[in-house]
Parts: structure tokens; C-alpha cells; sequence
């Protein structure tokens, strides 16, 4: 299966919920992600760790504490929408898109 998911991300989606969030994701094909925040140095709950496909619509997220998360996502275009289980939504765009 294909890994829709891999490359830079850069968050479109400005709320509360999603704060925790990254700002800029990368996906690497090797099942590993890096995310940042700034400033530098800002927590976010998606640090950097191992991640899967677990469905179509399904990932598997190693979070910043090590607990393995899973998320809903949708692709439409150069955009993915995430939704965690508080059913808060947050959307990323592919760099260089």
C-alpha cells in the first residue's frame, strides 16, 4: 500500500484544540515523523516517533509520553484533515504543493 502520508506538512488549522499540535509535520517513508513548533522548543504532542497506517482512514501515532495514539485522517488534494478522540479536527497542507 502507498503511504499517503509521507512528506512535509505545514498546519493550516488555528484553534484551541489543536494548539497541542505540531506546526510543520514530516512523514518519512521509513515510519518515523518529526514534528516542530514555534518557537523551538515548544511542546507538542507529536515530537517525533514511529507511526503506521493501521487503515485507510486510520494512523498510529507514537505520542511525545510514548503512548501510541490512534487518529482519524482524510486526504482531499494537498490537504489532510486529522481528528483525535476529543473529535477535535486540525488540517495540514503539503509543502511544495
Amino acid at each position: 500500500m502507498d503511504n499517503p502520508l509521507v512528506g512535509v506538512w505545514e498546519k493550516t488549522t488555528v484553534s484551541a484544540c489543536s494548539e497541542k499540535y505540531p506546526d510543520t509535520l514530516d512523514f518519512q517513508p521509513n515510519g518515523i515523523y518529526v514534528g516542530h513548533r514555534e518557537p523551538q522548543g515548544t511542546f507538542t504532542i507529536w515530537d517525533a516517533g514511529a507511526y503506521s497506517i493501521v487503515a485507510d482512514d486510520r494512523v498510529r501515532i507514537s505520542t511525545a509520553n510514548d503512548a501510541l495514539v490512534t487518529y482519524s485522517f482524510a486526504i482531499a488534494g494537498h490537504t489532510v484533515t486529522f481528528t483525535d478522540s476529543a473529535s477535535c479536527a486540525f488540517t495540514y497542507r503539503r509543502t511544495g504543493a
